[in-house]
């Protein structure tokens, strides 16, 4: 997904930014993208329900609040984009259970550390859910490097190529 902006290049005469018709395109990042598929209110509570283990229809609606039509909306949207497969269980009368696909268990980490944020900067006095890792241990997910080991945090890091757009300074 690309956009054009008609004011981000400098002018030949200024070295401004400002009043230029030069186009440069920027592209939005797969992290815009990616929210395309899962960003809608129920999408997070439908996929942590079925990451818990809870794949049957009737579960989803129970756990997740969320009324028929709009659940099998969802689910539909979020099998097209090759989050959850749905598998036939019965056939009369025809019923589905639902399943992460291999790209919706990537989806995992990404709930847990929306958890611990939204517990340590949103959250309210309601009881959490705890979560037991199977080393033993209360589970508090971190993001590491994968060549180091070492926790990830802003300024440990640059951008160095891809798709990024340019930083444009004065």
């Amino acid at each position: 997904m690309t956009a054009t902006s008609p004011t981000c290049a400098p002018s030949s005469n200024s070295g401004s930014t400002r009043g230029s018709t030069q186009p440069i395109t920027i592209v939005l990042s797969a992290g815009i993208n990616a929210l395309a598929v899962i960003g809608e209110r129920p999408s997070l509570p439908l996929l942590r329900e079925l990451a818990y283990g809870y794949h049957r229809f009737s579960e989803l609606v129970a756990l997740t609040g969320a009324p028929r039509t709009l659940l099998a909306g969802r689910l539909r949207k979020l099998e097209e984009s090759g989050v959850v497969v749905r598998t036939r269980y019965s056939d009369h009368p025809p019923r589905f259970d639902y399943h992460l696909t291999p790209a919706g268990e990537d989806l995992v980490p990404v709930m847990l550390m929306l958890k611990e944020w939204g517990e340590r900067h949103v959250g309210d006095d309601a009881p959490k859910a705890v979560f037991r890792h199977s080393c033993g241990a209360e589970l508090h997910p971190e993001t590491v490097c994968a060549a180091c080991r070492q926790t990830v945090a802003p300024g440990d890091f640059e951008v160095v190529g891809g798709t990024h757009p340019p930083v444009l300074r004065p």
